[in-house]
């Protein structure tokens, strides 16, 4: 009998100091956020992880990053250039020769401007508003519109076209530089060809 009572008094004795500990400690309750799984965005989902930046890709005819079609022959130049989408080499009599490919938004200050802008590169003087529509092809396609210019001066000719894209409200520009007008000759139709492709 007096073990049985003793069992249950010490029983008891856990089951009180089992409480006591219980409401010292209290309830802890833990937030966890839910996380929300982001997927990379594309232009940063190749980026390497040392650093380093990653090299231009060559542009496929699918990619609407490169919506142009390239003339036969030419070849896409890796090296990073400042403020360009992409630089090609372009096989002639002489060598290659550079045509490079650059993106702005809207219409970045309007024909004239940028005519003069490249006039003086060739070391020409600007032209006036008048004179604007001598010295300029236009074209224009459903939702494109664009010019094409040949600037020719003692240093040489450039080829420039602009094609306006009003889907994404800016303008592509390709151009090219050129030591002679011969070399000119043998680019143009390709240069121009080029930049008219992106609005077909």
């Amino acid at each position: 009998m007096r073990t049985s009572i003793a069992r249950l008094l010490m029983c008891q004795l856990v089951l009180a100091c089992t409480l006591v500990a219980c409401d010292d400690a209290g309830v802890q309750e833990e937030q966890i956020a839910k996380g929300i799984e982001g997927i990379p965005a594309a232009e940063h989902a190749e980026q390497p992880s040392d650093g380093q930046h990653a090299q231009p890709e060559t542009p496929e005819s699918s990619d609407s990053r490169f919506p142009w079609v390239v003339p036969e022959g030419w070849v896409f130049d890796e090296t990073p250039r400042q403020m360009r989408v992409a630089t090609y080499m372009a096989p002639t009599e002489t060598g290659n020769q550079e045509v490079a490919v650059t993106r702005f938004p809207g219409r970045v200050g309007g024909e004239l401007a940028n005519i003069n802008r490249w006039r003086g590169q060739m070391g020409l003087a600007p032209i006036s508003e008048g004179e604007l529509e001598e010295h300029i092809d236009r074209f224009t396609m459903d939702g494109y519109d664009g010019y094409q210019i040949r600037i020719e001066s003692d240093s040489g000719a450039m080829l420039a076209s602009a094609v306006f894209d009003e889907s994404i409200n800016q303008t592509w520009f390709v151009r090219a530089t050129l030591s002679t007008r011969e070399l000119a000759d043998q680019l143009e139709s390709d240069v121009f060809a080029m930049a008219r492709s992106i609005a077909q």
